[in-house]
């Protein structure tokens, strides 16, 4: 009976999708709300990077001790361009790279919310080593130090990113 009910659950159970089309649409609503505040595309494209590298890498994990080995060559670079894609891709076709009102679209040429996906993205896999450098060099860690760094960092950029956006004019 016991067999009849894992095995029943199993196959009706539908399996969670990372990006799911509600939390692609989540993420567009809270996109707007933002951008109705005057936050800078870069700024939230610098938490979209990070949200979405960070799903990825979860995949990957989830992926790896389920086969208990890289199934496919590069298979965490294949996971993590994927996902940014499938991030970025629904904002384009929703109409999100048509810019703020009196602001230029793009930052050094790249679209400011892609150049802050990108940024977000790259924080994502710089707060690790930092967080291994700094055990290294104290033989210590402090709780959910890789987390509270990477926060940190993010934090520290937008406030940067915010500050240049406000006050000098970037194209």
């Amino acid at each position: 009976m016991l067999t009849v009910a894992v095995l029943t659950s199993l196959t009706l159970i539908k399996s969670a999708s990372a990006m799911c089309p509600l939390c692609t649409a989540g993420a567009a609503i809270g996109l707007g709300i933002a951008r109705y505040y005057g936050v800078d595309d870069i700024v939230i494209g610098l938490w979209l990077g990070a949200l979405a590298v960070s799903t990825a890498l979860w995949v990957n994990n989830v992926i790896k001790k389920r086969v208990r080995s890289n199934a496919v060559p590069f298979q965490s670079t294949l996971i993590v361009t994927a996902v940014i894609a499938s991030t970025i891709v629904p904002f384009y076709f929703a109409g999100f790279f048509n810019g703020m009102p009196n602001m230029t679209d793009t930052i050094f040429g790249v679209n400011r919310l892609v150049f802050g996906t990108v940024i977000g993205g790259f924080v994502m896999f710089v707060g690790e080593p930092i967080s291994s450098y700094i055990k290294r060099k104290r033989n210590a860690t402090f709780p959910f130090q890789a987390i509270l760094l990477t926060l940190l960092l993010l934090t520290l950029l937008s406030l940067l990113f915010w500050y240049i956006t406000k006050y000098y004019y970037i194209v």
